[in-house]
């Protein structure tokens, strides 16, 4: 059996980099000139000192990035202008996959022809001194936003690039984005990343870390995401992070959001305390919804304001926002401001005062909360001599099962549907271990659902289309 320790911690760390950055790609950066450069970048660059200083309202970041550094630059001076407290920077799908040359390629192709032939900013193609360039005058932080299994070489540019926060993991961004990608490479890979960030830190200004909750985004149940969430944190401290930020999508159940934000805060620091990381700080984010957005506009804009209520309810520390174009294809940069300035209307007019409770909420918190720790104990309880190699050994034997992904690595046994409230029920566990007393709880609040008799598939396909 492991735990998860500090003593995992990657030694010769400095041997590693040196042949991450032995990349043609990667051969100018120098560790310590990035962090000589990271000392001069503004405090309000780093999430630790924004989130310290937030207000009652969660903080706001918009997705977007495109391939050429002029649209990029523009982008980032509307969002912020249209009062995004995050920045986000989204890579490119050849980079993601490792596809340097071809991402290359494209960029150039797409600067002689004035016209985008990447769905996002090839950040390793661009470098790390171009980059600066983007941010020389910006005062707020960037979310490098991804979804790559081997994301050493990016993490290394995004950091010389004065970037502070690293979204992503081994789990939640091999699982929902990769097929064939061997997952115990994944978690080894993200060592690494995590290690990184931990020595290009200091105590005040750390290299925060976030994990993406929503993983597949399809009928998720929250006990999963929450046991993933806490897994990519204490696989984070392992390594030295010391700021990190779990996060979750929007359910489509009010109720079942409030529970899962507060059993999700509250068993990421039991966790972490329970292990010896008790100086990591932990912080909460939110995403709207994930799933098939309406194509109108004005089902959009209710849907994007719904969910900016919620997580004023539920405290998030952050808010990741949506478009009402997002049905359409990627934003036009003004939309992408649009988005940024509705949220904060509605966080400035319906601001909640205090935190909601009900006996419907209640029981949901007991029922995700002994789901989450019945999982986490199966997996302690799992031999191996590293936690990274219990959580792999977990997959293979379908302790965790994320519906809906695509990985050769994932059993996708379990099966969820919603309950007549909205609220992801778990029909069939399969093998994660979950006890029979919370297995007949959730069958018990199927039981709520008019629909009972439709056939399974044509239930999922109505859950999945929830909000259109």
């Amino acid at each position: 059996m492991a735990r998860p320790s500090a003593q995992a911690r990657l030694t010769n760390i400095e041997k590693y980099r040196a042949q991450v950055l032995s990349h043609p790609l990667g051969r100018g950066i120098f560790p310590d000139e990035v962090r000589d450069h990271l000392a001069k970048v503004p405090r309000q660059r780093f999430p630790r000192v924004v989130y310290a200083n937030r207000g009652p309202d969660p903080c706001i970041q918009p997705r977007g990035g495109f391939p050429l550094f002029e649209m990029q630059y523009q982008l980032t001076q509307q969002l912020s202008q249209a009062g995004a407290d995050f920045i986000p920077l989204t890579i490119d799908s050849y980079t993601r996959h490792n596809e340097y040359d071809t991402a290359t390629q494209l960029l150039h192709r797409s600067e002689e022809e004035g016209k985008s032939y990447l769905n996002g900013y090839p950040l390793i193609s661009h470098g790390h001194e171009l980059t600066r360039q983007l941010y020389c005058d910006l005062e707020k932080p960037v979310s490098l936003r991804h979804g790559t299994p081997d994301a050493r070489l990016l993490a290394e540019v995004a950091i010389a690039s004065g970037i502070a926060e690293i979204e992503g993991g081994a789990i939640c961004y091999c699982l929902p984005y990769s097929e064939g990608f061997p997952l115990d490479r994944c978690l080894l890979y993200w060592q690494y990343v995590d290690r990184v960030c931990a020595v290009n830190s200091t105590e005040d200004l750390p290299i925060h870390r976030e994990s993406f909750g929503p993983l597949t985004a399809t009928l998720v149940p929250p006990s999963v995401v929450i046991a993933v969430e806490i897994i990519e944190a204490l696989l984070a401290a392992e390594q030295g992070v010391t700021s990190f930020a779990v996060s979750f999508g929007q359910t489509g159940s009010i109720i079942q959001d409030i529970a899962t934000a507060t059993v999700l805060r509250e068993l990421t620091r039991y966790y972490l305390d329970q292990f010896g990381f008790g100086s990591v700080q932990s912080y909460l984010v939110y995403h709207q919804w994930m799933g098939q957005f309406p194509a109108q506009r004005e089902r959009a804009a209710a849907l994007i304001a719904c969910s900016a209520i919620i997580s004023s309810i539920i405290g998030a520390d952050k808010i990741v926002v949506k478009t009402v174009d997002e049905a359409l294809g990627v934003p036009r940069p003004e939309i992408n401001a649009e988005a940024c300035d509705t949220v904060r209307y509605v966080l400035r007019t319906f601001r909640s005062a205090e935190t909601v409770t009900s006996p419907m909420i209640e029981r949901e918190m007991a029922l995700i909360g002994s789901e989450v720790k019945s999982i986490m104990d199966a997996i302690f309880d799992i031999s191996g001599s590293a936690f990274w190699e219990s959580v792999f050994r977990a997959f293979q034997l379908g302790y965790l099962d994320v519906p809906f992904s695509p990985h050769a690595d994932n059993a996708n046994k379990l099966l969820s549907v919603r309950d007549g409230n909205g609220s992801i029920r778990i029909a069939d566990a399969a093998a994660v271990p979950i006890s029979d007393h919370d297995a007949r709880v959730e069958r018990e609040l199927l039981e709520s659902r008019e629909d009972r008799s439709d056939k399974t598939y044509r239930q999922m396909l109505t859950d999945i289309r929830l909000m259109v």
